[in-house]
């Protein structure tokens, strides 16, 4: 996908976002957009939307949140038992995943859930928002932390 059509794609993400009554920017930088959401116990959890689109077919979105910083390599950051516990939270969860983003710098666990563009409606997106917000807070927890 080009620049153009990925911030094309943010700005209908914004727009779905504002319907929902979800206040929120983008960050051009980063090609993503940006929620913050506010827990329970005065928690807060980072919420981004990204393009992930992979043909012109069909345009899909990616909502995440992190909640945990591992060192970078193929899980060289994540022990045998925070994996099988991942795995396990994955089949436990409803409308949202955890998973592993690369970056340069370090692989950062998140959770996620992804949807179709065209068919994303301000309910199902707010809904998708908290859920992956509540998801990413509840494994941030165990760690005694609120760094996201």
């Amino acid at each position: 996908m080009s620049v153009k059509q990925t911030l094309e794609i943010l700005e209908k993400v914004a727009e779905i976002a504002t319907l929902a009554g979800l206040k929120g920017h983008m960050d051009e930088e980063a090609m993503r957009y940006f929620i913050g959401i506010g827990l329970e116990g005065d928690r807060k959890q980072a919420v981004y939307v990204r393009d992930t689109t992979r043909s012109d077919e069909h345009k899909i979105v990616t909502i995440y949140s992190p909640c945990l910083i591992v060192k970078k390599g193929f899980f060289a950051g994540v022990s045998k038992n925070q994996a099988i516990e991942l795995l396990r939270l994955n089949e436990a969860l409803h409308f949202a995943r955890f998973g592993i983003i690369e970056t340069e710098k370090e692989s950062i666990v998140v959770a996620s859930v992804d949807h179709l563009l065209d068919t994303l409606d301000p309910g199902e997106f707010e809904a998708s928002v908290f859920c992956v917000a509540q998801a990413a807070d509840m494994y941030e927890r165990k760690f005694g932390k609120d760094e996201f």
